[in-house]
């Protein structure tokens, strides 16, 4: 019991600190069972778009292990956008600089990293998008992954745009 409390404080906080979050469209992580991610445990994630003019950045949220012992991860992400239109691409996600320090932040024995896949993407309709993360690496089931999230937010406008 005593091992629970930090963790639901950490995870009060964190709520607190995210659900104020204006730029935020749509934020959900999902746990990875026993942190083995297998070839078929294939993440999914609905977003409603209602904004075709804004501009957006996409992240992909990762939990794993301060001793997962790769220094990148290699997953296929799948979009099903409103019209039924499929697209797939394979996607090295960097978790480490070369010296092997964590990108993101290490707690305890969690490391969270917001990797960005899409800098200033538009949605091209109306309508749910629904994307899909599926871990691509040569072993199976990866292990010491705790959680896969996406992040979609509204990019700051830049200069050109103002």
């Amino acid at each position: 019991m005593k091992n629970l409390i930090p963790l639901f404080i950490i995870s009060l906080a964190a709520l607190l600190c995210t659900s104020c979050d204006p730029n935020r469209l749509y934020e959900t992580n999902t746990p990875v069972a026993n942190e083995k991610w297998a070839y078929d445990d294939i993440k999914s994630f609905s977003v409603d778009v209602r904004d075709t003019t804004t501009r957006y950045n996409i992240y992909i949220n990762l939990r794993h292990s301060f001793q997962f012992e790769w220094r990148n991860l290699f997953v296929q992400i799948g979009t099903q956008l409103p019209d039924g239109k499929k697209m797939d691409k394979r996607v090295n996600l960097p978790l480490c600089e070369s010296d092997g320090k964590w990108y993101g932040s290490c707690l305890g024995d969690n490391c969270d990293i917001p990797v960005e896949i899409q800098h200033d993407a538009k949605f091209p309709m109306i309508g749910k998008y629904t994307f899909t993360i599926k871990q691509d690496m040569r072993v199976n089931p990866l292990e010491k992954m705790k959680s896969v999230g996406l992040r979609v937010e509204r990019s700051a406008p830049s200069k050109a745009q103002q």
